[in-house]
């Protein structure tokens, strides 16, 4: 079967790629640098470049794919060039938007690159079984987007844990896939994973690299289009309406919660702190590969529900 060559083909050039993109970092200053910044945790530069190499990962998965007529054309295409554009998305926020820029100018970007993303979806097929209105239905797709892109970049906070919660959430929609008979998110689901798993080979604790704001847009984008793939009608079939989002997990819940408390602060839900799950973990003395692998751990409990209710 090709499919296990794709998460092996994925694996390695993700691995090969993240060294040179790293080095490309340090030589060109392309690194999250923490003088300054009172909310960071590690103490020197780090490249942020990882996500292309997740990026680069899955396009090899893609291509693998096509070779043996696994994919359209078009649908190869359409998600290589979908992910082109949030991680330039995210690039503006890692070079840009943390100082020059208001939250909600970043937050109409991304719905606007949400929409651009529909639009592509479209073409290849991916059709939004959760809405009989096309209107309604590009409008719920842009918020599972824009959501599950910030939702990831809130757990990229510490080393190995946005890495090993998609990582998780790719393993359950793996499984999804090859029960329900999808192809192409079977395709898309391990090449991603096996970009995911070349990344925490460098970013688990100490990390070398982060996957900075564009490997956290791509995956949440790369998340959200595997769940739009697999979310039922709200009204006819809940069990699979909620399933799917219960499979991006905890990103969502910790997100959520972000939100409601900075809120009840009087704090911008926009503003950044030291108040998601792993920080608390980490205050209160747990090293941060413990932390990891509970915030793994709690993962992978979500992500089951999710699964058992979408299978």
């Amino acid at each position: 079967m090709v499919y296990p060559l794709l998460l092996l083909i994925s694996l390695i050039i993700s691995s090969i790629a993240i060294p040179i993109l790293q080095n490309f970092g340090i030589k060109k200053h392309l690194c999250d640098d923490p003088t300054g910044d009172v909310l960071k945790v590690h103490k020197k530069p780090i490249p942020y470049l990882g996500g292309i190499g997740i990026f680069l990962g899955l396009s090899s998965g893609l291509i693998t794919a096509r070779l043996f007529h696994q994919v359209s054309g078009l649908q190869a295409a359409g998600i290589i060039i979908g992910s082109i554009i949030i991680l330039f998305l995210g690039f503006w926020d890692d070079l840009k938007w943390k100082k020059n820029s208001h939250p909600l100018i970043k937050l109409l970007c991304q719905f606007i690159a949400g929409f651009l993303i529909i639009f592509i979806l479209l073409e290849i097929g991916v059709n939004f079984h959760f809405s009989i209105n096309p209107i309604l239905g590009a409008l719920i797709s842009a918020f599972y987007i824009v959501g599950a892109m910030n939702a990831i970049n809130m757990q990229d906070g510490l080393d190995g844990i946005a890495g090993g919660v998609v990582g998780i959430s790719l393993i359950a929609f793996s499984l999804l896939s090859f029960l329900s008979n999808n192809t192409f998110a079977l395709i898309l689901s391990l090449s991603l994973l096996g970009g995911v798993i070349g990344f925490l080979l460098y970013n688990w604790h100490p990390a070398s690299i982060f996957m900075g704001d564009n490997g956290s847009h791509f995956l949440g984008f790369s998340l959200a289009v595997l769940a739009i793939m697999f979310t039922g009608h709200p009204i006819y079939n809940f069990p699979k309406f909620i399933g799917p989002v219960l499979i991006i997990g905890l990103p969502v819940l910790d997100t959520t919660w972000a939100i409601i408390r900075r809120t009840i602060q009087g704090k911008s839900p926009f503003q950044g702190d030291r108040g998601h799950l792993y920080d608390r973990l980490h205050q209160k003395g747990l090293s941060v590969q413990k932390t990891a692998l509970i915030c793994c751990s709690i993962q992978a409990i979500i992500v089951s529900i999710g699964f058992l209710l979408s299978a």
